[in-house]
């Protein structure tokens, strides 16, 4: 961290270069917040998985997901569920490339910098993004050197961790190939099953092959190509108290409400089967770069698949104890072609849903910037973009219709079609097959200019005009088309950040910026049954959004002070979105008719929604001596939803017995704390002549969260991370061991409003109590061993 600069102390902090204006230079002199995240910090932090970063870079959060698709980054005061079908809020970059989430969250294996860009995002790179954008780069081949690594991590919670690299130069100077790869297996979040025997557990494989190039003087370029497969095996985390239903007069009432209370830190779950995944991950990313008659010209391009097969079950509290496996073909009754028997009710004691989907995406980016400033007044870049995503949803949707033998589950009108013969035992369950498949294209154009208006002053301007294009979004419910979309729309996003220098160590900048995102057609429910007697009633209860614009103002300053020891970056934003797509997981009642009787059910709903964010970031970094170094981040946000929501736009498509309540403005659009904040430090010094040791620390802080439920506040709380090693004084060998949570934190970080299964007869009649819980990650101790070659 530390380098001689001859100053009146001699050392400094050593300058962090980033290429968040697609070019490399000091984050001193971006006139933007950007936080580096170098491949020294994953090492010294042993940062494996990519949601960890979170701890280093405040105010963002990284969700991995469950299930291996339902990631996704948030920041600056706005959430990004990808059930909500729109693009995300924070665009995601492999090696300057777009590319979904999922390519990033799997695993962190020898990577060289992750930066994090806030605000607008578009204009310079890419798609158009509202929060903010993450980009990943990977180790470039070393064309003149033989080197590589092997990293081996054990802990205390049986999590293993191998990885290592090779690089070889096939012709010295001008052609390398590098290797690299991670296996990985861990425990997950450690919750185990009441009902089962069965281990929670993650296990990832990768690799990656780079091959650089550069044939000439003026030409040189890399193509990477990585794959990784992931299988997991998860039980929901549980808490609560076991409450009976209405049946527990009835012999109601279920074998494990014996197990009373279930405390959040008991780590454990109701759910009899774990939801289980296997994922699988392509990308390859093509990059070049040309320099002649002083223009400098690239080409980047990607490839990226992804596919998903799950299998999650329905029965989440093990409701269900017996059943006799009747089965009854309704297809004629609800209108599927006749005699096809695609949809069938059994009666079932457990119960799955199985999603297998696949996603294929490609893109090409070609721009042109100049070498040196023309005339040393100003620098230029321009050039096209075209991304195309193909992608097919099949889900076996197993819908709970009602029980038996106890009268009261069989619901209104279907006793007679459902089970005429009186026979059936267990729950039933409609088999109905779900399919969307979903074509689109985007196209744009951008240019950017700066201006040296004088030695310390900048100012740079940047728009990109997109042309959307939606040729399929196709929605299939037992073979019947229920929807089928097509469509074309334009958007202009825009930037303009004007720089003052005032000194060499200090510089004042202002910014504004537009972003858009594409509103979705919106599925949120299917309902399979429209009145009696139940012919041809499948109805697709949807609505398509407007797009999401928003624009974002921010004023910051950078300095560096005491030649160069210290550095302090601030800066303050507020964002004002008109239609931000507002997302509520599965919370939101509204009454149906899908069972014959009106009911209360529950859904994700998504909606535009007005909506206005502020905040500021600090980060500071000082060099208390040559061999110690404490960093620190802070972040502060507000956001408020200013329109009621859910804000259904479309309210014919909705049947008479599906209404939706609303709820007032002055919600948050984040679920995150407004305050968070993290410091890290490291102090180091020699053991003997050839080895140093040190000791490391960060403490990663959360403020009182009242965003992330309705009835619930959760805690501030903060988690120490300690690590203790030794190494050699050339770097050819670290050992380190580490203790993760320090003090034992054990924080509920999520306590959903809603019990399991409410809003459903099942739940209300046999009972219930018990909600999905998360809490901190414990405490973990583990050793780590790395060579370097």
């Amino acid at each position: 961290m530390a380098q001689d600069t001859g100053g009146s102390t001699g050392f400094a902090l050593e300058e962090v270069v980033v290429t968040a204006r697609r070019k490399d230079e000091s984050l001193q002199d971006v006139p933007q917040t950007v936080n580096a995240v170098g491949s020294d910090t994953f090492e010294k932090l042993n940062i494996l998985n990519f949601e960890d970063m979170q701890s280093v870079v405040p105010g963002i959060s990284l969700d991995s997901g469950s299930n291996g698709y339902t990631t996704g980054a948030s920041m600056r005061g706005i959430d990004f569920r990808i059930e909500a079908q729109s693009s995300p809020s924070v665009e995601f970059y492999l090696n300057d490339a777009p590319v979904e989430s999922n390519q990033i969250f799997t695993q962190v294996f020898d990577i060289g910098q992750v930066e994090v860009l806030r605000g607008p995002q578009g204009t310079l790179r890419g798609r158009s993004a509202p929060s903010g954008a993450i980009t990943v780069t990977t180790r470039d081949a070393n064309l003149s050197e033989f080197e590589g690594y092997v990293n081996a991590t054990a802990t205390n919670k049986g999590a293993t961790n191998y990885q290592g690299a090779v690089n070889v130069p096939l012709v010295e100077d001008k052609l390398a190939l590098r290797v690299a790869g991670v296996v990985d297996e861990n425990e997950a979040n450690g919750v185990k099953s009441m009902f089962s025997d069965q281990e929670p557990d993650v296990d990832t494989t990768g690799y990656r092959f780079t091959l650089g190039f550069a044939p000439t003087d003026n030409f040189e370029g890399s193509l990477m190509h990585q794959k990784m497969e992931v299988d997991r095996l998860i039980f929901p985390h549980h808490a609560g108290e076991a409450r009976n239903g209405a049946l527990a007069n009835f012999g109601g009432g279920l074998s494990h409400h014996d197990f009373g209370a279930i405390a959040p830190e008991d780590r454990r779950s109701v759910q009899a089967s774990p939801n289980k995944t296997d994922n699988e991950l392509e990308a390859t990313v093509l990059n070049l770069e040309l320099t002649a008659v002083g223009q400098v010209f690239n080409y980047v391009g990607q490839v990226s698949k992804f596919s998903n097969t799950g299998t999650g079950p329905q029965d989440f509290i093990n409701w269900i104890g017996t059943s006799n496996g009747e089965t009854n073909d309704l297809s004629p009754v609800l209108g599927a072609p006749p005699g096809s028997g695609i949809i069938v009710a059994s009666t079932v004691d457990e119960w799955y849903q199985e999603l297998d989907l696949w996603q294929d995406q490609e893109s090409h980016e070609i721009r042109i910037s100049s070498e040196e400033p023309l005339g040393d007044f100003f620098d230029y870049t321009a050039g096209v973009f075209y991304q195309k995503k193909e992608g097919e949803n099949n889900l076996f949707s197993h819908r709970f219709l009602g029980a038996s033998p106890f009268s009261p589950f069989v619901y209104g009108p279907l006793a007679s079609i459902l089970d005429p013969s009186g026979t059936a035992v267990g729950a039933y369950i409609l088999n109905v097959p779900i399919q969307t498949m979903s074509t689109t294209e985007e196209t744009s154009v951008f240019a950017n200019f700066t201006f040296y208006l004088t030695d310390s002053t900048e100012l740079a301007i940047g728009g990109r005009q997109i042309w959307f294009e939606t040729k399929e979004d196709k929605l299939l419910v037992a073979g019947n088309v229920l929807d089928d979309q097509s469509g074309k729309d334009e958007e202009f996003i825009w930037n303009v950040a004007l720089s003052h220098r005032f000194a060499d160590d200090f510089m004042m900048y202002s910014n504004v910026g537009t972003a858009v995102r594409q509103g979705p057609n919106a599925t949120v429910g299917v309902n399979f049954f429209n009145g009696v007697p139940f012919q041809g009633g499948m109805d697709r209860v949807t609505g398509q959004r407007e797009n999401e614009r928003s624009i974002s103002y921010e004023v910051g300053a950078k300095w560096d002070f005491m030649d160069g020891r210290g550095r302090l970056n601030a800066a303050y934003y507020y964002q004002d979105f008109e239609g931000y797509f507002y997302y509520t997981p599965g919370e939101v009642r509204y009454l149906t008719g899908s069972t014959g009787n009106e009911d209360v059910d529950t859904f994700n709903f998504t909606s535009n929604a007005d909506t206005v964010v502020q905040g500021i970031d600090l980060d500071a970094s000082f060099l208390i001596m040559e061999n110690w170094t404490v960093s620190g981040v802070l972040a502060w946000m507000d956001s408020e939803v200013k329109d009621d929501i859910p804000c259904n736009q479309t309210p014919d498509n909705f049947s008479p017995t599906s209404q939706i309540n609303f709820c007032s403005g002055g919600l948050s659009a984040s679920t995150q704390p407004e305050w968070t904040a993290s410091v890290t430090s490291e102090y180091s010094m020699p053991v003997t002549d050839m080895m140093d040791g040190y000791v490391r620390g960060i403490y990663s802080w959360q403020g009182e969260n009242d965003n992330k439920h309705e009835n619930t506040v959760i805690d501030s709380y903060g988690l120490l991370n300690l690590y203790f090693g030794v190494r050699d004084g050339e770097g050819t060998w670290d050992v380190q061991m580490f203790v993760k949570n320090v003090t034992g934190e054990d924080e509920t970080v999520r306590y959903d409003d809603i019990e399991i299964g409410e809003g459903s007869n099942l739940s209300a009649l046999v009972g219930g109590g018990y909600r999905e819980v998360e809490v901190t990650p414990r405490r973990e101790v583990g050793v780590s061993l790395r060579y370097n070659f």
